[in-house]
C-alpha cells in the first residue's frame, strides 16, 4: 500500500503531536513538510528532522501532499480554511474551524459553495475506551439513554462527546450555565510533573443542556488543570432505562432482570505499554491495531484521525465531517453566552450544516 502523505500548517504543540505519530509509522505515513511562518523556527526544525519546511502555503503544497493538517491556534484556523479553499486541497483541521458565530456561518457557505474536502481532527470519540464505551451502548446493553453527566472533556470537545454518547445528532437544544472559581494546587503540565505547590484560581463551568428529544447531558469542567492533575480527576457517567455506564463500571440487568455489574478490562502490550484491548466481561470490545507502537490514547486517536482523513478522499464517507464540527463550534459559542447570564436557558437554532 502507498504512504498517505500529508503536510502540516503550524508548528506548535498540537502540530508537532501530529508531526510525531506520522514519523513513529513510516510505512504508513509521509510527511511532506511543514510550514513556517517563523525562518529562523524553520530553520531550528531542519536541524532535527529530515523533513522539508516551507514558509509559503504555495511551496508547502508543492512537496504533493495528499491532505493538509491545521494545526494553528483556534483563533486563524477560519482564515487559514479560507486561504486553502482555492488550491483544492483536502483539508484535515484542528478543532475548532471558527470561534465567531458570523465567521462560521460565512465559512460554512464558502466550503459549501467550493465543495471542499473537509474533516474535522475532533479525536476524543476515537479513544480506545471511548470507542469500547460506545459499543456498549449500540449493544444496547443500557437500553434507551437518557441522560448523561460529563466531566472529561472542554468545550467542543466535551459537546462532541456529549453528542455521540446520547445519540441526539444535531437536536436544538436549551443551554443553561453558570461559572465558578475555585484555587486549586498545580500539580502536572505538558512539561511535567511540578511540586513547587503554586496555588492558581481557576473556571469550573456547569451547564445543563435540554435536547429536543428529552434527553440531559450535564457537562462539569474546571479550565487549565482538569486534563493535567492529580488531584483532579476526569469522570463520565450515562444512564439508560437498564443500567449505566459509571467509569469503569457497568450496572445493568441481566435478560431476567437480574443486577449485574461489569468493570472495562484494559490489556496493555507488554512491549510498548500501549492500550491492546478492552474487555467488558468476556467479550472484546475494542482491539488496537497500533498496539506494536508507543502510543498514549490519545496518539492512537489522532493516527485514527489521519487514516479517517484518508478513508474519506478516497470513498468520501466521514469520519468527522465539517457539519459536525460547526455544530459542535455552534454549541460552544451559545455555551460562552450562557455563562454571561447564568442560569437563563440560551436556545439553540437549526443551522444551515443541519
Amino acid at each position: 500500500m502507498s504512504k498517505i502523505k500529508y503536510a502540516i500548517i503550524g508548528n506548535g504543540y498540537r502540530a508537532m503531536a501530529f508531526l510525531r505519530v506520522g514519523l513513529a509509522l513510516p510505512d504508513q505515513f509521509e510527511i511532506t513538510s511543514v510550514l513556517f511562518r517563523n525562518p529562523e523556527k524553520a530553520s531550528e526544525f531542519s536541524k532535527i528532522y529530515n523533513i522539508p519546511t516551507s514558509l509559503t502555503i504555495k511551496d508547502c503544497l508543492s512537496t504533493k501532499p495528499d491532505f493538509v493538517v491545521i494545526a494553528i491556534g483556534r483563533d486563524a484556523n477560519a482564515d487559514m480554511i479560507t486561504k486553502l479553499i482555492p488550491y483544492d486541497i483536502p483539508m484535515l483541521v484542528e478543532t475548532p474551524p471558527a470561534v465567531e458565530y458570523d465567521v462560521l456561518i460565512r465559512l460554512w457557505d464558502n466550503v459549501k459553495a467550493n465543495n471542499t474536502k473537509i474533516q474535522i481532527a475532533e479525536q476524543y470519540f476515537l479513544h480506545p475506551m471511548y470507542q469500547a464505551k460506545l459499543k456498549v451502548l449500540e449493544k444496547n446493553i443500557l437500553g434507551e439513554v437518557s441522560n448523561l453527566n460529563i466531566s472529561w472533556a472542554h468545550d467542543y470537545h466535551g459537546v462532541s462527546l456529549m453528542r455521540k454518547l446520547l445519540n441526539v445528532g444535531f437536536e436544538t437544544a436549551q443551554i443553561y450555565g453558570k461559572n465558578y472559581k475555585f484555587p486549586v494546587t498545580v500539580t502536572d503540565s505538558r512539561y511535567g510533573i511540578r511540586t513547587d505547590g503554586d496555588i492558581i484560581s481557576v473556571n469550573r463551568a456547569r451547564y445543563t443542556f435540554e435536547f429536543e428529544s428529552g434527553k440531559i447531558a450535564y457537562y462539569d469542567f474546571t479550565s487549565d488543570v482538569q486534563y493535567r492533575s492529580k488531584i483532579r480527576t476526569r469522570h463520565l457517567n450515562i444512564q439508560g432505562v437498564r443500567g449505566e455506564i459509571d467509569d469503569l463500571t457497568v450496572r445493568s440487568l441481566t435478560s431476567d432482570n437480574h443486577p449485574l455489574v461489569q468493570t472495562f478490562e484494559i490489556t496493555e502490550d507488554i512491549n510498548t505499554l500501549s492500550t491492546y484491548s478492552i474487555n467488558l466481561g468476556n467479550e472484546c470490545l475494542y482491539t488496537n491495531p497500533l498496539y506494536h507502537a508507543r502510543f498514549t490514547d490519545d496518539e492512537i486517536a489522532m493516527v485514527n484521525c489521519l487514516l479517517g482523513m484518508h478513508e474519506y478522499i478516497i470513498t468520501g464517507k466521514d469520519f468527522y465531517s465539517f457539519a459536525e464540527g460547526c455544530q459542535d463550534t455552534y454549541f460552544f459559542i451559545l455555551m460562552q453566552e450562557a455563562l454571561k447570564q447564568p442560569n437563563i436557558p440560551i436556545q439553540t437554532k437549526v443551522q444551515p450544516w443541519n
